[in-house]
């Protein structure tokens, strides 16, 4: 995380949606412009169901609800259906990873800070 993405928002757009042979779920090929050199940088993500390439990205804390865009859990309102979530800040997502998985925001801890996730496995977690 760098400092647009815990303050604003950064835009990348999707320039192809690429098939990994060693996992079921498809893959993003996004490209980001650095915000501090003049160079662009490519990340893949897991591709969310509906996303498509052309399609413009917004990753960062004030990023509007959307297909593909990335935000934090505490941002997003309860019923949301979630893919690739993080257990950490940081750690690349862990929870519904797979081809088809979802996690359902359940509520919000707002005393704890926290927010409670129903994964697929039908269990909850903080």
């Amino acid at each position: 995380l760098d400092f647009a993405e815990k303050r604003g928002y950064i835009r990348g757009v999707v320039k192809e949606v690429v098939h990994d042979p060693g996992r079921g779920a498809p893959l993003l090929r996004v490209q980001f412009r650095d915000p501090y050199k003049f160079k662009k940088n490519n990340a893949l993500f897991i591709a969310a169901e509906g996303a498509y390439s052309g399609q413009f990205v917004y990753c960062g804390k004030k990023a509007h609800l959307a297909v593909g865009n990335i935000l934090p859990i505490s941002n997003m309102p309860e019923g949301t259906i979630v893919c690739n979530l993080e257990q950490r800040p940081g750690d690349l997502g862990i929870f519904a990873r797979c081809s088809g998985n979802y996690a359902t925001v359940v509520n919000h801890l707002p005393d704890d800070g926290m927010t409670r996730v129903k994964l697929p496995s039908g269990s909850k977690k903080l």
